[in-house]
C-alpha cells in the first residue's frame, strides 16, 4: 500500500512538532510545509524545525500553487484558533483536492458559531469529494471526545463534570501568553472585556457533548477568572511576580431541562498544583476517572491530529466532527 502523502500547513511550535512525528509515522509520507512567515519560507523544513538534517524540501508560502505541485491527499493545518482567520486557507486546501486535520478550536464544533461558514466549507468539501475537521486534545478529547466515551458504559447519564488542571509552565509561550501569565489584574480583566482571551474551545466542547446525548441546552453559564500568585514563579519564558496573573480558572455550566447536565472545569496557570484531569459521570452506574499528571497538551495535541489522519480519508465529504469518526487510537501502519 502506498504511504499517505501528507503536507503541513503552519510551521509554528505545533506545526514543527507534527513534522517531527510525520517523519517517524510509517505510511505517511511528508511531501511539503507552508507558512507565510517570510524569514520561513525558501529555508529547508528541516532546518525550520529544528532537525539535525536537510528534508531537501523547501518552505513554500503560495498555498494554492504549493499544493498543485505537491497534491498530497491530507493537509495537517496549524495556524488560527478563529474560524474568520482561516476559512480562506481552508478553502485554497479544499480547491487542491485535500482532506484537512486542523488543529483550530473553533473548528472542532462550529455549527453554532458560524452557521454560514459551516454551510460554506461543507459544500465546498462535498464539491471537492474531501473532508475537514478540527480536533487536538481540549478541545478534541479530554473535555468532549474521553468524557463521551466513559458514557457507553452507563444505561443512563444525568450528569456530567470534566475538570482538568494544567501547570503552564512547562508548556509554550503562547500558551502562558493566552492566559494572562505575568498580566496584572487590571490588564487580565481589560483583555477580557476586549473578548478573546483565555482558553479557546470550551464552549465547543460543551456543545458538542450536549448534542451528542441529545440534551437540548436551556442555558450556558460561563465564568473566568484570574489565578493569583502567591510567589514568585519562573518559566522558560516570563516570570510571574507575586500578585500578578499566573493563569485563569475558566467553568462552563450547562442546562437542560432545568437541571445541570454538564460542568467543564479547566484551571490552567503557571504551577498550578497536582495537574490532572478528571471526569465523573452521574448516572448508572455511577463513576469517576482520574488521569494523575494530567494529559500532556502539546504532546497529545500532535498526537490527535497525526492519529485523525488515517481516519479522514475514509470519512465522506464535507465538515465532519470527532464525534462522527472512529474511536481515536494511535496507529503504526
Amino acid at each position: 500500500m502506498n504511504p499517505i502523502r501528507v503536507t503541513q500547513f503552519g510551521l509554528g511550535p505545533i506545526g514543527q512538532a507534527c513534522v517531527k512525528v510525520l517523519l517517524q509515522k510509517p505510511g505517511l509520507e511528508l511531501v511539503g510545509g507552508i507558512d507565510v512567515d517570510p524569514q520561513k519560507v525558501g529555508q529547508d523544513i528541516g532546518e525550520v524545525c529544528g532537525l539535525d538534517q536537510s528534508l531537501g524540501m523547501a518552505v513554500r508560502g503560495d498555498g494554492a500553487a504549493a499544493l498543485a505541485d505537491w497534491r498530497p491527499q491530507v493537509v495537517v493545518h496549524t495556524t488560527f484558533s478563529f474560524l474568520d482567520h482561516i476559512e480562506e486557507q481552508l478553502a485554497t486546501i479544499i480547491r487542491a483536492g485535500a482532506h484537512i486535520v486542523s488543529s483550530s478550536e473553533e473548528l472542532f464544533y462550529p455549527f453554532q458559531r458560524d452557521p454560514e461558514f459551516c454551510q460554506r466549507i461543507d459544500a465546498l468539501a462535498k464539491q471537492h469529494g474531501v473532508a475537514v475537521i478540527g480536533t487536538g486534545v481540549n478541545p478534541g478529547f479530554s473535555m468532549d471526545i474521553l468524557p463521551l466515551c466513559l458514557t457507553g458504559v452507563c444505561t443512563e447519564v444525568s450528569k456530567i463534570v470534566a475538570t482538568r488542571v494544567v501547570d503552564t509552565g512547562q508548556r509554550r509561550l503562547p500558551l502562558q501568553k493566552k492566559t494572562g501569565a505575568g498580566l496584572s489584574r487590571q490588564e487580565f480583566e481589560e483583555r477580557l472585556a476586549a473578548g478573546r482571551f483565555g482558553h479557546i474551545g470550551l464552549r465547543e466542547s460543551a456543545l458538542a457533548v450536549m448534542d451528542t446525548l441529545g440534551w437540548p441546552v436551556d442555558e450556558i453559564e460561563e465564568s473566568i477568572r484570574p489565578v493569583i500568585a502567591e510567589t514568585e514563579m519562573t518559566t522558560a519564558f516570563l516570570t510571574v511576580e507575586p500578585q500578578q496573573v499566573a493563569g485563569l480558572r475558566q467553568i462552563m455550566r450547562v442546562k437542560s431541562g432545568g437541571q445541570e447536565r454538564l460542568v467543564l472545569d479547566l484551571q490552567i496557570s503557571v504551577g498550578a498544583k497536582e495537574p490532572h484531569d478528571r471526569v465523573e459521570i452521574i448516572g448508572d452506574p455511577p463513576f469517576s476517572m482520574r488521569i494523575e499528571g494530567g494529559i500532556f497538551g502539546r504532546t497529545a495535541t500532535i498526537a490527535a491530529l497525526v492519529n485523525t489522519i488515517p481516519k479522514i480519508i475514509n470519512a465522506p465529504p464535507g465538515l465532519r466532527t470527532m464525534m462522527e469518526l472512529p474511536v481515536p487510537h494511535a496507529f503504526g501502519r
